[in-house]
């Protein structure tokens, strides 16, 4: 018994010590009209959903080592675009390479992208076969 309440409390106690991650310290400077960019014009927060979805799935299994070096974060490096297709609440996701905003070249790997089938919710169901080299 004492063996237990040792490990619960060892338990409770290395719970307790990891302090909460903070990824910005300060204030927040928000932009005002001058200031100000719009990236994208506004769309479905699906959309928002599956882009963000896809962008995770290959940051977290990268297909070529070291393919995110010189990167502030691995995110810096890619694009989307967001496509629709015949089936309702599926968006089609390609993630393409931009790693001049990392320093170096756009393209880091001859012909590399990833397309993933993503629900409305985030979801990732299907990622696209990559396409068939022709054959000499």
């Amino acid at each position: 018994m004492l063996k237990t309440l040792q490990w619960v409390g060892i338990a409770a106690g290395l719970h307790g010590c990891t302090p909460p991650c903070t990824l910005w310290e300060g204030v927040v400077p928000w932009p005002d009209e001058h200031t100000s960019r719009k990236l994208v014009d506004p769309l479905e927060a699906g959309a928002a959903l599956a882009a963000a979805s896809a962008i995770r799935e290959v940051v977290s299994s990268p297909p070529f080592p070291n393919l995110f070096t010189g990167c502030s974060s691995p995110e810096q490096g890619l694009d989307v675009s967001v496509f629709t297709g015949q089936t309702p609440g599926l968006y089609f996701v390609a993630v393409e390479q931009r790693f001049d905003r990392c320093g170096g070249a756009s393209g880091r790997v001859l012909d590399w992208w990833e397309v993933y089938a993503v629900t409305a919710q985030g979801v990732v169901v299907a990622k696209a076969a990559p396409p068939e080299s022709p054959n000499p």
